[in-house]
């Protein structure tokens, strides 16, 4: 089967506070200020460790939403809109082309589902941050933000390429497919997951760059090398440096687009992120995974945010209060905090007071 795939890929290929949903701001002062629309996906069905689906709930615990809203200096609104209500899919659940992936229906019903929220989402917000559970979650997200925005780059902080096809993977696992099912080059490989109606619009593969990649499946890399996609891995980051491969990736993106970035906490290394399901050794250290947050948040374009993979299950106590700290500090770095301070909403008179 594999030489079969391999010969068709080469002749098709071309190179806290919680507000709800309903919620309107009425105060001209507040709609004046950016807002941040935040949904959880508790989808645990990409792969096959259970606790995946505690994640959104667990950052909650943590203060996520008031930890945005401190590191904004109120200049940014936090919205809640608590986790995606979600169904299998009865018609994908008995598809026959695709029996050899695991929890097909489950994948599609989650992800149409979130399609539809994060285009509600965008509209009654500035961004968007999607908190899983597992990397299948990554199709819906930035699926739903193509429609809204068709003009989109996409950046994956991940050790995995999640480029598989449902023929090529070894596992069936979906959550390392999800990126396969956005690429307009890779359309034809899933003609009968009706993907023209569910998400008609694709990301360009010269749209995509991937940062911390270090566990490659062959035929994923056969994919990124025939489609010529941007990857780093992190050979590439040991030899030039996180701040190379930051200039590298925002190069290939077009400076006219809004980027959305889809962040699985295994992209760090296991010794900060050590609760994730396919811990990789040897990964971005969490002062580059900052950095490369930091970059993408500069260019004021960033429109949409994941965070996937953290699992409480797999861990000591210890271990699930490392991987939540790390991730909070990914996640607060790429919604505003700056390492070298911030003078916002500051009384800004302070040397006229101590003159006078």
């Amino acid at each position: 089967m594999l030489k079969r795939c391999a010969t068709r890929l080469t002749r098709q290929l071309k190179p806290a506070r919680h507000s709800t949903s309903s919620s309107t701001t009425t105060n001209a002062n507040n709609e004046s200020k950016p807002r941040l629309g935040i949904i959880g996906v508790p989808f645990s069905k990409g792969q096959g460790k259970e606790g995946v689906e505690k994640g959104p709930a667990l950052l909650r615990q943590h203060g996520l939403v008031s930890l945005l809203e401190q590191v904004t200096y109120g200049s940014m609104e936090v919205h809640d809109y608590g986790d995606l209500k979600f169904e299998a899919d009865p018609i994908a659940e008995v598809a026959p082309k695709y029996r050899e992936m695991k929890n097909y229906g489950e994948f599609m019903g989650c992800n149409k589902a979130l399609i539809r929220k994060v285009q509600q989402l965008l509209q009654e917000n500035d961004q968007f941050l999607t908190i899983g559970g597992d990397h299948a979650i990554g199709f819906g997200s930035v699926a739903g933000h193509l429609q809204h925005t068709p003009n989109l780059s996409l950046v994956w902080v991940d050790a995995h390429a999640d480029i598989n096809l449902h023929n090529t993977s070894e596992s069936g696992n979906i959550h390392g497919m999800p990126v396969s099912f956005l690429l307009k080059e890779l359309r034809v490989f899933w003609q009968h997951a009706n993907l023209e109606r569910t998400a008609p619009v694709c990301l360009a593969a010269d749209q995509l760059a991937y940062i911390g990649l270090r566990d490659i499946d062959p035929y994923e890399a056969y994919i990124l090398n025939k489609l010529g996609i941007r990857a780093f891995a992190m050979d590439s980051v040991d030899k030039y440096g996180i701040s190379k491969i930051i200039e590298r990736t925002l190069d290939a993106l077009k400076p006219q687009n809004k980027i959305h970035v889809s962040f699985d906490v295994d992209a760090l290394d296991k010794s900060v992120t050590p609760c994730t399901g396919t811990a990789v050794c040897a990964g971005l250290t969490l002062r580059e995974g900052i950095s490369v947050v930091e970059a993408l948040r500069d260019t004021n374009r960033v429109q949409g945010i994941d965070l996937v993979e953290v699992n409480p299950n797999l861990g000591t106590k210890h271990d699930v209060n490392t991987t939540v700290a790390s991730s909070l500090e990914i996640l607060k770095s790429i919604c505003g905090y700056k390492r070298s301070g911030s003078f916002a909403n500051i009384k800004t008179d302070l040397f006229e007071t101590v003159k006078n």
